[in-house]
């Protein structure tokens, strides 16, 4: 049969992202199917996506890829087929070929042949259209006459392939897959959104922690390694559970979408290739340079600086690279001018070291808690010997909040982080001048005591703030009353120092 080609069916679709694999395995089989009776395969090609709102997941989008899918019209003598219509006891059902429509009065036509005048039992019969423009309805077994070909069923067996690869397009839009189950488990975060969320984790937090460094402090806490959390997954569980009815612990304020802002187009102007030299270059020359910059690889950058730039490019990003999202922000900070590190008093200073020096030969893991009249709480620990900040004593916030402030060094220089409250520094200071007072004061303030956290009972350990057996291992007297509970005056700060990252 020899088939000439009419015009062409071209569709837009939008396709389900975890489709595209199986909708393009599919129009490929269906194309070998035309090959064999020798018509023209049908073409697609991706023209661009969009993402959707996640339609139970907060925060979260599902992708569809923009698909633009063609196929050829085979025709025979003037005539070429344009529709199926299936007779069914409930009616008609129509099955067009995309850009055609076929007339309305043939929706509820009976099994009527055009071409031998007749109505008799059919299940289907076929709407073709001439170049003059007749519209004919005629059935399978008169196709060969009333066209005058041969072999019609070429003709009805390559729209039919026609037809099914546009079906398997259209069922290919939807989140449930042809005889598959609905799979909404493929979606995408928004990235300003997400960053957002890593932004306000790392302003409370004082810090970011990578998912090893999560593993690495869980099991120096003798917890399971599975259960830790990094900065990436604490702002995913805060993304996800966030309602404005109940605001969650992480509140995306306007100091972390600044910093969330700021560290995307950081990350982007950084790593992106370089925009050509303005001076002498041409309008269309410069904004050539521009869109190169913005969508081609830099070929100079690191793996790990070229994932980070193609993440910050992305509109929005799959759960399984929030990992490297997230660096985003933190490689940002990092390159940013730390803040003054304040020289403690050195004459208080090494107490405090003492006292941990003590503690840790009874302990495994010493701490020491603070807090104030104004309810501000610190907790002092030692940093592990595996720790790469082996012999500095870390301060955080209360026990269980995740809040980080900075750190000690053994030469007594305090390293506040960014986000480091007013309150720390005097309360260190004065710790420093009069662990025992501060000490005392605690006990009285919370009922507990600061080294081990336990509820004190016995009269003089109520009195003193602290126990025996805590007296003992940090090395502090016990049994005498501290009768002054005013909080002694800071330490002066001595000195100031710029410290490197």
């Amino acid at each position: 049969m020899v088939i000439v080609y009419a015009r062409g069916m071209n569709n837009k679709y939008s396709v389900y992202e975890p489709n595209l694999n199986t909708l393009t395995a599919k129009l490929t089989r269906l194309n070998a199917k035309l090959a064999r009776i020798n018509v023209a395969p049908i073409t697609w090609k991706q023209v661009g996506h969009h993402d959707e709102p996640h339609p139970s997941i907060e925060n979260a989008v599902v992708r569809y890829i923009d698909l633009e899918v063609e196929g050829v019209i085979p025709s025979e003598n003037g005539w070429s087929f344009i529709a199926t219509i299936v007779h069914t006891d409930d009616g008609n059902i129509i099955r067009c070929v995309p850009g055609y429509e076929v007339p309305v009065e043939y929706r509820d036509r009976p099994t009527w042949c055009d071409h031998c005048k007749t109505n008799r039992v059919r299940r289907d019969t076929y709407i073709v259209r001439h170049t003059d423009g007749r519209i004919m309805q005629v059935g399978s077994s008169c196709l060969a006459e009333f066209i005058g070909t041969k072999n019609p069923n070429g003709l009805t067996r390559a729209s039919e392939i026609l037809l099914n690869a546009f079906d398997v397009c259209d069922a290919a839009q939807k989140r449930e897959w042809l005889g598959g189950s609905n799979d909404l488990h493929t979606y995408r975060i928004d990235l300003d959104t997400y960053l957002g969320y890593v932004s306000a984790v790392v302003l409370k937090m004082g810090r970011y922690i990578t998912r090893k460094q999560a593993r690495e402090n869980a099991e120096r806490e003798g917890m399971d390694p599975r259960s830790a959390q990094s900065t990436s997954d604490i702002a995913q569980s805060a993304m996800r559970s966030h309602s404005p009815q109940y605001p969650g612990v992480y509140e995306v304020t306007p100091e972390a979408e600044k910093l969330a802002t700021e560290a995307r187009e950081w990350v982007l102007r950084k790593y992106s290739p370089p925009i050509i030299d303005v001076d002498g270059a041409s309008e269309a020359a410069i904004m050539g340079s521009i869109m190169t910059s913005m969508k081609a690889a830099n070929t100079s950058l690191s793996e790990f600086e070229h994932n980070l730039l193609a993440c910050a490019r992305a509109e929005a990003i799959e759960p399984r690279l929030c990992g490297i999202a997230a660096f985003i922000v933190e490689a940002y900070r990092r390159n940013q001018p730390r803040p003054q590190a304040a020289q403690l008093d050195k004459a208080g200073l090494p107490r405090i070291f003492a006292m941990f020096t003590s503690a840790n030969s009874h302990l495994k893991h010493p701490a020491i808690r603070l807090a104030d009249d104004a309810g501000n709480h610190l907790t002092l620990s030692l940093a592990g010997a595996a720790s790469k900040n082996a012999g500095f004593i870390y301060v955080k916030g209360a026990k269980g909040t995740d809040s980080y402030f900075g750190k000690i060094s053994p030469e007594g220089r305090f390293f506040p982080v960014s986000t480091c409250p007013k309150t720390v520094e005097p309360h260190l200071l004065a710790f420093a001048s009069d662990p025992t007072g501060v000490a005392t004061k605690y006990g009285r303030l919370t009922g507990n005591c600061c080294f081990c956290g336990r509820k004190l009972t016995d009269e003089r350990s109520t009195a003193m703030g602290y126990g025996p057996v805590c007296a003992d291992h940090f090395g502090l007297d016990w049994g005498k009353a501290h009768t002054d509970l005013a909080a002694p005056a800071p330490a002066p700060v001595t000195e100031t120092a710029v410290v490197a990252a």
